[in-house]
C-alpha cells in the first residue's frame, strides 16, 4: 500500500503556474493521499473546488474539510442569491471507500501582529484490504512552537482517544431513521499525515514521538506516535520543504510501524512549494 501527504499550495507551483492537473498526477501511484492548502470556493481560481477536480482525475473517494470557512457568495441581477463558501483545509483520498469522516479544529490563539488562521484535521476511516484504517491528514501553525504545542497536544489526543470517542456515530438507530446500519468497530490502525510545520530538531517533534537516547536512540512511548520516515530506516534530517527542512511528515501507530517498508521525498516536481513525502507499507497487517 502506498501512503503520500503533500501541501499542494492551493495548486500554485514553484514555477507559479496554476495547475490542478500537474498536482494530481504527481501523486497518481498512492492508494491513500493526505492534502493539505486545498481550497474550493475562491473567485481566483474560478471558484474551483480542488478536492473534487483531483479525485475526479484520479478517480478516487475524498473527503475535504476546511478548517478556514468564509462567505464567498454573489448577487445576481435579479437579487438571487448564490450561496458559495470559501475554504482552505485538508483532504483525504483513497483508493477504498471512505466509510465515515470528521473535521476537527485545532487550538488557535489569536495574533495581533502576524497572519495565521484556523488550522484542522481530517479524520477518515478507509475501508483498506486487510482491515479499516484511520487516516488524519493534518496541518499546524507554520509560526511558533507556542502555536503548535497545543495542536499536537490535542490531534494526539484525537489519535489515541479515538476508541472512547466512538466513531461518526454509536451503535444503531431504529429502521424510522437514516442510521439503521450498525455503526463499525474504530480501528485501532492509525496513520497521520501532514504539514506539521516542525523539524526533528523543534520541540514538538519529541511530543509527537518521543525523546532522542544517546544510547536507545528514539524512546517512543504507548501515548505517542512513530516517524514512518526513521521506522524505514532513513536519517531524521533531510528536507522536504526547500529551505527548511523536514516538516511534512507521516507518523502511525506503532502496530504500523513494524510494517513500513520504504519511506521517500519527491524533490523533482515543481508543483507545489512543498514536496510530497510517499510512505509505502505492508498490507494485510491483521
Amino acid at each position: 500500500m502506498l501512503l503520500a501527504t503533500y501541501n499542494i499550495h492551493f495548486c500554485l507551483g514553484a514555477d507559479n503556474q496554476y495547475d490542478v492537473a500537474r498536482v494530481a498526477d504527481v501523486v497518481a501511484g498512492a492508494d491513500i493521499v493526505c492534502l493539505q492548502e486545498v481550497v474550493q470556493g475562491w473567485s481566483l481560481n474560478g471558484f474551483a473546488d480542488q478536492a473534487a477536480e483531483i479525485a475526479a482525475r484520479l478517480n478516487r473517494y475524498v473527503w475535504c474539510h476546511g478548517a478556514f470557512d468564509a462567505d464567498s457568495s454573489s448577487v445576481e441581477p435579479d437579487g438571487r442569491i448564490v450561496n458559495r463558501r470559501r475554504t482552505f483545509g485538508n483532504a483525504v483520498l483513497s483508493r477504498w471507500p471512505i466509510r465515515e469522516a470528521r473535521g476537527h479544529l485545532l487550538a488557535k490563539t489569536a495574533l495581533g501582529n502576524q497572519f495565521d488562521l484556523q488550522r484542522g484535521v481530517v479524520e477518515a476511516v478507509i475501508a483498506a484490504p486487510g482491515g479499516d484504517l484511520r487516516v488524519y491528514s493534518v496541518h499546524l501553525s507554520h509560526l511558533l512552537p507556542a502555536q503548535r504545542v497545543p495542536q499536537v497536544r490535542a490531534l494526539l489526543r484525537l489519535v489515541h482517544g479515538a476508541a472512547r470517542r466512538g466513531g461518526a456515530w454509536d451503535n444503531a438507530a431504529s429502521d424510522l431513521f437514516v442510521f439503521a446500519e450498525k455503526a463499525p468497530p474504530v480501528p485501532l490502525s492509525a496513520i497521520v499525515m501532514g504539514d506539521f510545520n516542525f523539524t526533528h530538531e523543534h520541540p514538538e517533534y519529541p511530543l509527537m514521538c518521543g525523546e532522542l537516547s544517546p544510547i536507545f536512540g528514539r524512546v517512543t512511548p504507548v501515548d505517542r506516535l512513530t516517524d514512518a520516515w526513521t521506522a524505514a530506516g532513513n536519517a531524521e534530517g533531510v528536507e522536504s520543504f526547500p529551505g527548511e527542512g523536514r516538516i511534512d511528515h507521516c507518523f502511525v501507530t506503532a502496530d504500523l510501524a513494524a510494517v513500513v517498508k520504504r519511506a521517500w521525498i519527491d524533490g523533482s516536481t515543481p508543483a507545489s512549494d512543498h514536496w510530497p513525502l510517499f510512505v509505502e507499507i505492508e498490507r494485510p497487517i491483521g
